[in-house]
């Protein structure tokens, strides 16, 4: 049990490594004897621990992932509005994506989602979180969703169930939202972070434009929030 938590303790500082090392480059400039050199290991140990150095870096990537999901399940449990807390939803999701388009594309549609899903659970089993206390089963549901058309349409579906909006538009607004969020990221990607703020503002108010038919926002605009 000693030998498999110290285990453990390693895995934590390594991901904590190279969370640490993605705010400060692209996934693309870290090797492997950067991040075995600051731990005091050698590449070999590092292999000992991770299967790869993608996979490492996905596991720090999925760092940023958790910090929203965090805010999210807070949003769940404060905001009774569905579809207000639907676009607020998405509104946080930008705000975290187009921080770092880099790593939230790779993560749901590039590279990194083939190992989504392991590394997730494998993040979680390390460095447990809390979600929303409302409504655990359906927060874990999402959380551990890696397709984000299906993820969209449960949240979606849900508000369906109270006749917020039909199923099928439930279906049709979960892929073009998803789209819409895909292809402005694609658009900012590797811009200055000004810019990608102006992008995230433009990708707020082209959801809310998309949403309208079934969606009239308060005078808290929650697509004009800024980050």
């Amino acid at each position: 049990m000693a030998v498999y938590e110290k285990g453990n303790e390693t895995k934590r500082r390594l991901i904590l490594s190279m969370y640490n090392k993605l705010k400060e480059k692209d996934a693309s400039k870290i090797t492997v004897r950067e991040i075995a050199k600051e731990n005091g290991c050698s590449p070999a140990a590092l292999y000992k621990h991770f299967e790869s150095l993608e996979y490492l870096i996905v596991l720090g990537s999925i760092r940023f992932f958790i910090d929203y999901m965090i805010e999210y399940g807070q949003l769940m449990d404060i905001d009774d509005n569905l579809m207000d807390a639907y676009i607020r939803g998405w509104v946080l999701y930008n705000k975290y994506a187009f921080g770092r388009p880099d790593l939230f594309y790779r993560l749901f549609w590039g590279e990194y989602n083939t190992m989504f899903s392991d590394a997730l659970m494998e993040y979680y089993e390390l460095f447990p979180v809390t979600g929303s206390e409302r409504y655990p089963a359906y927060y874990y549901t999402l959380l551990f969703s890696d397709n984000v058309i299906e993820r969209d349409f449960l949240i979606l579906r849900r508000a369906a169930n109270y006749n917020k909006l039909s199923d099928e538009d439930a279906a049709y607004f979960s892929k073009t939202n998803t789209l819409i969020v895909k292809g402005m990221l694609e658009m900012y990607m590797g811009r200055e972070l000004k810019e990608r703020r102006r992008g995230e503002q433009e990708c707020n108010q082209l959801l809310l434009k998309n949403l309208e038919k079934v969606y009239v926002p308060d005078e808290h605009n929650p697509g004009s929030e800024e980050g």
